[in-house]
């Protein structure tokens, strides 16, 4: 049997990738395979971006992957220079992909930067698992050293520093930011009171270690015999999955999930015509990966600075209309007033005007290229002689 280091779920529920030993594959719900991805080999773990239909992948080598699956096209990869990773997960908010490394730092990565765009010193030991909540503004990380870090993604700053039993080996946060961690054989839940926080309460010169208390665990279970391997809180529904070396549990934890859904976004009891429209909807209002950025709201921002010097050059520049002429020729005698003659005269002035106008739009329009034109340095030029015909050509 080949090892599965991760799997993940694609843009509907009939869909999922598989990152297996060698290579990534997609089956149906079926377990039918579906496409065999060999631009992904020895892939760690897996995320997808669902507004994007992105899978991104890293692999034992540390070289980040994105692939479209509407197109089945890679859409950048490049090397995070952190050797081998794993451990990864994705902001929800802005789709940024967080990597968490042996050296204890957690690095933020987009397909439009070939660099992280944000490296985070979170531990002084190896990470062992990140978990990023539903509105993308707190980050929580584990690590050798048995602490669990709670991140305000907005400022990068410390929250909070839990002292745990053992490190936490996964993570989780469920849709009221209930907090679910693995330890060992033991899951432990912790009340949302860790991220709710006042900013003057935080100090940033100091950070104190806190250790677990009773008062902080809301749930505690344990598992005999059996090494808890992950962790996922089911959406809409008070439910923990629970997978360990001996198969999957499910666990009840109250008020964790969201009581209501909007239909047009998650709708759980969507009929198979409805997924179909659905995904329709969703390849036409797809984002491209061009617009992932830290900050999404940047998108509906105008570019002042830019709107600006637009306005200004074209002030500057003179509009092809020319002015308008009243001109109204003088009464001659001897029949020179008709009025074919007169339409003539206003003709010739206007047509005199008009070229007069070109002359000077050209005018400026050679002096505006002088200007912009970046004078480079001629060529010497090479002086030939009468007798250069006889000299042997070099072959």
């Amino acid at each position: 049997m080949e090892k599965i280091n991760d799997v993940k779920w694609l843009h509907i529920e009939t869909m999922y990738a598989v990152a297996q030993r060698q290579w990534t594959y997609i089956y149906d719900n079926q377990g039918i395979e579906l496409h065999c991805l060999k631009i992904l080999d020895r892939v760690t773990r897996l995320e997808f971006l669902p507004y994007h239909f992105l899978l991104s992948s890293i692999n034992e080598c540390g070289y980040l992957s994105y692939i479209d699956v509407s197109l089945g096209k890679k859409v950048a990869g490049f090397s995070t220079s952190h050797g081998r990773c794993d451990v990864m997960g994705q902001n929800p908010a802005n789709a940024i992909i967080h990597l968490g490394h042996h050296n204890g730092v957690v690095t933020l990565w987009s397909p439009n930067v070939k660099e992280p765009l944000v490296k985070m010193l979170c531990h002084k030991a190896a990470i062992k698992s990140l978990a990023i909540n539903q509105t993308g503004n707190y980050m929580i990380t584990s690590s050798l050293d048995h602490l669990l870090n709670i991140w305000d993604l907005r400022t990068y700053k410390q929250l909070k520093s839990i002292k745990l039993n053992a490190g936490a080996s996964c993570l989780a946060f469920s849709q009221k930011d209930l907090i679910a961690a693995g330890l060992r054989n033991e899951v432990v839940i912790f009340k949302d009171d860790y991220i709710k926080f006042n900013e003057e309460e935080i100090d940033t010169e100091e950070q104190y270690i806190d250790d677990m208390t009773q008062d902080d665990i809301y749930l505690k279970h344990r598992v005999n015999n059996a090494n808890i391997k992950n962790l996922q809180f089911c959406p809409f529904e008070d439910v923990l999955g629970v997978g360990h070396s001996y198969g999957i549990s499910s666990l009840l934890v109250p008020g964790s999930a969201e009581a209501n859904f909007d239909a047009m976004e998650a709708n759980p009891y969507e009929s198979k015509t409805q997924r179909k429209q659905w995904e329709v909807k969703a390849l036409l209002e797809k984002i491209q990966p061009e617009l992932i950025s830290l900050d999404p709201f940047k998108l509906k921002q105008v570019d002042r600075k830019t709107l600006e010097e637009k306005m200004i050059e074209r002030n500057k520049k003179l509009f092809l209309k020319p002015k308008k002429i009243d001109f109204e020729p003088k009464q001659k005698m001897k029949g020179k007033s008709k009025t074919g003659r007169k339409e003539a005269r206003k003709k010739a002035v206007k047509a005199a005007n008009l070229k007069e106008f070109v002359k000077e739009v050209k005018e400026y329009e050679r002096i505006e290229k002088e200007e912009n034109e970046i004078i480079e340095p001629k060529e010497n030029k090479k002086v030939y002689n009468v007798f250069d015909r006889f000299k042997k050509k070099s072959k």
